[in-house]
């Protein structure tokens, strides 16, 4: 009885499942843009630094108070020089050209509140330029995502050992643009979040995609809660011993300065043993 009474009183935010929604490519369309920036919601748009459309889609974005952060090109497997994106981080590159092409993206874009890696399947595997650019980002302030382009990446790693807020992509919405396989894979990132508490759901301004995100986001279930990609990133980096007044069995994380009245409440799932934190898809490499 005593236990039913305390369960009855606990507050419901302690099981909320938190879900990031990124789009990234975010500048070269101006109305697919504007559509991004008016989903319903706290989202985070990864803004290509070069893009024709960037400042405006940025400052768009600022006003509607959604995150905004660089989508920073960086070397892949292999690429030819047409694809390459301008402002490319190569790993050929020596620290003061890698530092100085850094900081021309990181200017072209206003309000950034940290960095994801478009492409990078190459560079990211390598620790030397992953810990340069840690070393840029950590003095700045800004986090990261790892929107792990390969499974071989040490980005999420270095970005922790240098201090940096990191996280990491768990699920493409969009890696097949169907929108039977669009509506499967916002599904898997709902049981991601379920399972360990929050997920990162990385898609992109593709007019599929957009159509299937603005009927969703209207309509996510109570369990769920939108944040945006820097939050979760400080949340997750914060040490373990300054969150035990958390629920740590499905929040191992939670944020003790959220307004529990702001949490929704859940319904429990039983964990899948497949869903663990390791990524489900891995993009093919680029």
């Amino acid at each position: 009885m005593h236990l039913l009474c305390v369960c009855a009183l606990a507050p419901a935010w302690l099981h909320a499942a938190d879900l990031a929604i990124v789009i990234d490519d975010v500048g070269y369309s101006l109305e697919r843009g504007q559509r991004v920036v008016n989903l319903p919601g706290q989202l985070t748009l990864a803004v290509l630094p070069f893009a024709p459309h960037t400042d405006q889609l940025v400052r768009q974005a600022v006003r509607a108070g959604k995150d905004v952060i660089v989508h920073q090109p960086m070397e892949p497997q292999a690429a030819t020089r047409e694809e390459e994106e301008r402002g490319t981080l190569k790993l050929a590159m020596q620290a003061e050209e890698f530092n100085s092409v850094l900081d021309e993206a990181l200017a072209a874009v206003p309000y950034r509140s940290g960095l994801s890696n478009h492409t990078g399947s190459l560079l990211t595997q390598h620790r030397e330029p992953m810990a340069r650019l840690m070393s840029q980002l950590s003095w700045r302030g800004l986090y990261f995502l790892d929107s792990r382009t390969t499974a071989a990446t040490v980005a999420l790693d270095m970005a922790r050992q240098m201090g940096v807020p990191a996280v990491r992509r768990d699920v493409f919405l969009d890696h097949h643009r169907d929108r039977r396989a669009i509506h499967q894979a916002f599904e898997q990132a709902l049981r991601v979040a379920r399972y360990q508490g929050h997920a990162v759901l990385v898609g992109h301004p593709y007019p599929m995609s957009l159509d299937y995100l603005e009927q969703r986001l209207t309509d996510l279930p109570a369990d769920i809660r939108l944040v945006s990609a820097g939050y979760l990133a400080k949340r997750l980096s914060r040490p373990l011993w300054s969150e035990r007044a958390v629920d740590r069995s499905i929040h191992p994380f939670g944020h003790p300065s959220v307004d529990p009245s702001s949490r929704p409440a859940v319904h429990q799932t039983e964990p899948d043993p497949q869903l663990r934190p390791a990524s489900p898809h891995i993009s093919p490499a680029r």
